[in-house]
């Protein structure tokens, strides 16, 4: 695949002809938004609408937006800031639409890890699923110091493939992982952060070490930060939210979050709200931090070893 509007429309959504489809953007993302509208009339009834650039990943949408969102088949949100974690995505998916976010995309993402073979990522995302699934214990550690684990017992993994067939799901675009909301209370240990920046936004310093307890953050090291600010001011931003396994081949680590946590042999911890991956802890944050070359063992099988796939 080498046109990224193609990939998104036809690829992922396979829009069809009669279906309402609603992209939602703001100043940031306003020209990759009207080109995705551009192709997306040619095959049915789409509009945009711009919303405020949200002031952090998991901001809801204003209330008309939400709203409208109601009354669309296909969502596609190419945003500054993440929709993917809010009530309002939630609330559409109920109402059986299918939504693609892009929070945080760029022309590069466009022209790079957008641009994998999903079918390929669907495949490999599956192989690796089958073995999460029915575990209990997560253990990871990394080569710069993270060391935790966490029980996803009676939890569901969820495949972010980038196929976006059935009614009533969300996936990222890029996509290209494996998640999990950690069992609240259950996740212990520590979080030496790699790379934690978005698009030149620094949320904490590399070698910042986060200590976890019972599922919430308890210290960060890096007191000055933004992220250290989002757990001290933002209502449940301490909670351990997800656990991710990044699947996408075409993905290196750039810097930019939607594409970083894609990264084959990477993972991520996200903090905050987790209510709309299986959890039951609301935030209106929802932040991930990508760990490079991990360890990761499944029930004393180990799945990953320093950023490689045993499979």
């Amino acid at each position: 695949m080498s046109n990224p509007l193609k990939a998104i429309l036809q690829t992922c959504l396979n829009i069809k002809n009669g279906e309402k489809v609603l992209i939602i953007a703001d100043k940031n993302t306003e020209n990759i938004a009207h080109k995705i509208l551009h192709e997306a009339v040619k095959i049915t009834n789409s509009s945009l609408k711009m919303i405020p650039i949200g002031k952090h990943n998991g901001d809801e949408p204003p209330t008309n937006i939400a709203k409208e969102m109601l009354h669309y088949d296909v969502i596609i949100a190419p945003t500054t800031t993440s929709l993917t974690h809010t009530k309002a995505v939630l609330n559409a998916k109920k109402n059986n639409a299918r939504v693609a976010t892009m929070p945080g995309i760029t022309e590069k993402v466009m022209n790079g890890s957008l641009l994998a073979d999903y079918k390929k990522i669907e495949r490999f995302t599956k192989n690796v699923l089958e073995k999460l699934n029915d575990s209990v214990k997560i253990k990871v550690t990394t080569t710069a110091g993270s060391d935790f684990s966490f029980s996803v017992n009676g939890r569901n993994w969820l495949p972010d493939t980038g196929i976006i067939s059935k009614k009533g799901t969300c996936t990222n675009l890029p996509a290209g992982e494996v998640f999990v909301s950690p069992l609240e209370g259950s996740f212990n240990g520590k979080i030496v952060l790699d790379i934690f920046k978005h698009e030149g936004e620094t949320y904490a310093a590399r070698g910042s070490l986060i200590e976890v307890k019972n599922g919430k953050v308890v210290s960060c090291s890096d007191k000055p930060s933004k992220v250290n600010s989002y757990f001290k001011n933002i209502k449940n931003a301490d909670n351990i939210a997800e656990f991710g396994i990044g699947t996408n081949y075409k993905a290196k680590i750039i810097g930019n979050i939607l594409q970083d946590e894609k990264v084959l042999g990477t993972c991520h911890v996200a903090f905050g709200n987790n209510s709309s991956i299986g959890g039951k802890v609301y935030s209106k944050l929802h932040l991930d931090t990508v760990l490079q070359k991990p360890t990761i063992i499944v029930d004393d099988v180990v799945l990953m070893k320093g950023g490689k796939f045993l499979l």
